[in-house]
């Protein structure tokens, strides 16, 4: 089956989630729900950034099946994430911040010239421009 086939048991203190979902592998699913629904606790979960009882595949490679004690490490995983608050550096300009994790990302894991992903994103006017000048939506993209 190609697509996302995912059942998890999420517990986090007193917050208990159980979740089935089978979703297509193409296209843009939203997540939307209350103030601590388990939103956030979800996508860590399938990021791999916090641990989950279950079963996780993604277009028939398993990323994660607690019942075989396996778990695809993060770094394995392709896929993105970001956080609600803003991880920049302060001390450098959004060409910096840019710069920093394309280097990061490796040669191999670059899908995009540099120019193309800032330009997708409408970031070239602020290449220059320090994070405490940036609002709330640019800090954002």
């Amino acid at each position: 089956m190609s697509g996302l086939d995912i059942t998890l048991d999420l517990q986090r203190d007193t917050f208990r989630m159980n979740v089935e979902l089978a979703l297509p592998g193409q296209g843009v699913t939203g997540l939307f729900g209350h103030s601590g629904s388990g939103k956030t606790s979800l996508l860590r979960a399938l990021s791999g950034l916090d641990p989950a009882r279950g079963r996780v595949r993604i277009n028939d490679t398993c990323w994660l099946d607690s019942n075989r004690d396996f778990a695809l490490p993060v770094h394995q995983r392709r896929v993105g994430y970001v956080f609600q608050d803003a991880a920049l550096f302060p001390h450098l300009d959004v060409r910096g911040n840019l710069d920093y994790g394309w280097r990061r990302a490796g040669t191999t894991a670059r899908r995009i010239p540099f120019e193309q992903a800032v330009d997708w994103l409408g970031l070239g006017p602020l290449l220059t421009r320090r994070v405490q000048q940036l609002s709330g939506g640019e800090t954002q993209r």
